[in-house]
């Protein structure tokens, strides 16, 4: 675009070129009758005074955006005609934050702002704390089995990879051979249940309750299957978790001796919290002989103190806490059947009374009252000692002498169930 302007004679007194290629303008100021020589190339155009120019001042853009719809709907630039420059809307962007110093740490700003970060740190913790425990529970596992003699200990000389293909392998054949084992007391306890049929002499109480073991197994055989195929590598998960998914025949004896220890744990646990529940069993029955089991299971918490008493799992809604807990005093009561007529407190072993103890929740119940007798007579003495066999067998006769009181005096129809859990509750309250 080209403008000028005529003075009175009619000569151009200054001239204006806007050239849109480059988005240049170029203002000169000419003397009056000053002549022009123009010249004009392919991209620019330029004009230059024959005589010397009193001044000249170039005005010069930024490049236009690439943006053809942009610069299609864009006016066309418009520049005074005076030799002003124009004013630049520099339009400043936003501020950018300060990087935290040592000092901003101790603002309580900084300290909220730090918060959510220090959240999100603690399960990245907790899952490599896990983890790591995990690992060191499996390495303790391998290495008491090799002791025992159940598992092979890697070559002296192998490398890291080849000392846990070793082990990967080794439990994989001790897995198996637990779940070909199953099969085997399936027989066993084929045999034994066909001898009985044909008037053989009947179960003894070990094989009653390798039976009952066996059926166990039995249920747990097929989701362990079917883990052991897919995906073996989390079976010391379930060991510490779940172990009431394992078969016996799969068990480890340290992770046997692990998943006792938890339950005694939880045994005590409830045993401790939970004692008024038992005090109020204990108050109900002996006001009201009469009531049924179900009366006394009726309190709200009632099923979960003697679910977890019993060493049951707890994780269950209230019914089939309820069955559970009738389902295992009845075993219960055949098994102090079997013991009453065998005799046979003086032929158990003590992890055989342990384990009678564990099952009747006397154990526990032992183990406090045996500590708080060391408490109170002899507070310095060895408490690591423990109790000796006479004490079980003790514990276990004073059951087996008031289950033979009950059934005495009670009816033959009498709810063995219900004098168990009043037997139960008579041990955790101290009322021998």
């Amino acid at each position: 675009m080209i403008a000028s302007k005529l003075n009175r004679n009619g000569l151009r007194r200054s001239l204006l070129i806007t050239t849109r290629n480059q988005s240049t303008v170029v203002l000169l100021r000419l003397p009056r009758a000053s002549p022009l020589f123009v010249s004009s190339g392919a991209r620019s155009s330029s004009i230059v005074p024959a005589s010397r120019c009193l001044g000249i001042r170039a005005l010069s853009s930024n490049p236009p955006p690439t943006d053809k719809t942009a610069s299609e709907h864009a006016p066309d630039a418009v520049t005074p005609t005076s030799s002003r420059k124009p004013k630049v809307d520099l339009r400043p962007g936003p501020v950018k934050p300060q990087r935290p110093t040592s000092s901003t740490a101790a603002l309580p700003n900084a300290a909220s702002s730090s918060a959510p970060s220090s959240k999100g740190s603690h399960p990245t913790t907790s899952s490599s704390s896990t983890s790591t425990s995990l690992i060191e529970a499996t390495k303790r596992d391998y290495e008491a089995a090799s002791q025992h003699g159940i598992l092979a200990p890697p070559p002296k000389d192998a490398s890291w990879a080849g000392s846990l293909f070793h082990q990967a392998k080794e439990l994989f054949k001790f897995y198996w051979r637990g779940v070909k084992l199953v099969n085997t007391n399936r027989i066993r306890a084929r045999e034994m249940q066909e001898r009985v049929k044909n008037g053989g002499p009947p179960l003894t109480r070990w094989e009653t309750r390798f039976i009952r073991t066996y059926k166990d197994d039995i249920v747990k055989l097929v989701p362990f299957a079917m883990i052991f195929i897919v995906i073996e590598e989390i079976i010391p998960l379930i060991v510490l978790y779940a172990p009431f998914l394992l078969p016996s025949t799969c068990i480890l004896p340290s992770q046997k001796e692990r998943i006792d220890d938890k339950r005694r744990a939880q045994q005590r646990t409830y045993m401790e919290g939970m004692a008024d529940d038992f005090h109020e069993i204990y108050r109900r029955a002996t006001a009201d002989n009469s009531l049924s089991t179900d009366a006394l299971l009726a309190g709200s918490t009632t099923p979960l103190s003697l679910t977890g008493v019993l060493g049951l799992s707890t994780f269950a809604p209230r019914p089939i806490r309820i069955r559970r807990v009738k389902r295992h005093l009845n075993f219960i009561s055949e098994d102090d059947a079997l013991l009453i007529r065998e005799n046979g407190i003086l032929s158990l072993s003590e992890a055989d009374l342990r384990d009678a103890l564990e099952e009747r929740g006397l154990y526990e119940s032992l183990v406090l009252c045996f500590i708080a007798y060391l408490l109170i007579f002899f507070f310095h003495s060895r408490l690591t000692e423990g109790y000796s066999t006479k004490q079980l067998q003790s514990r276990l006769s004073w059951w087996l002498d008031q289950v033979k009181r009950s059934n005495a005096s009670a009816p033959a129809d009498a709810d063995a169930v219900r004098e168990r859990i009043v037997l139960l509750a008579r041990a955790v309250i101290g009322k021998f």
